[in-house]
């Protein structure tokens, strides 16, 4: 009997180990529940980040497209009254060269109209002839 009372001290002292074991155990399977249920929240969170920056990264996206084409109408009115511009320019250089041809013109036949007429009569010779046709009629 003897034997099989140390038998069962010997077991009771194994089933207490075990106990404490199988404590250690539940402590930590709380704790990993614990974690897993701070990493299931924890990843929510950062889905939903995730979604808030693609919605921005969206919209950023959407804004830049509506300045480009915003940009593009702006670039095309700017170069269409750049042409304009040109044009005008062009035509007020033509306009420029016309009047100066003119002003040459005008410049040379008055100097040739002097030179002949300087030739041609005096003051004198003008009163002259103009004196004697009156005297011929």
């Amino acid at each position: 009997m003897s034997d099989e009372v140390i038998k069962i001290a010997v077991l009771e002292q194994k089933l207490v180990e075990f106990s404490n074991i199988v404590g250690k155990i539940d402590n930590a399977i709380e704790k990993i529940s614990e974690v897993n249920t701070n990493i299931i929240k924890m990843l929510a969170v950062h889905d939903e980040r995730i979604e808030q920056c693609n919605r921005s990264d969206d919209l950023l996206i959407k804004m830049i497209n509506d300045l480009k084409v915003d940009n593009s109408k702006d670039h095309n009115i700017v170069v269409s009254r750049i042409n304009d511009m040109e044009k005008k320019v062009d035509e007020l250089s033509k306009f420029r060269w016309v009047v100066g041809g003119i002003g040459v013109l005008a410049v040379i036949m008055a100097s040739t109209v002097t030179t002949l007429a300087s030739g041609w009569l005096s003051p004198f010779e003008v009163q002259y002839n103009q004196n004697n046709q009156s005297i011929q009629k």
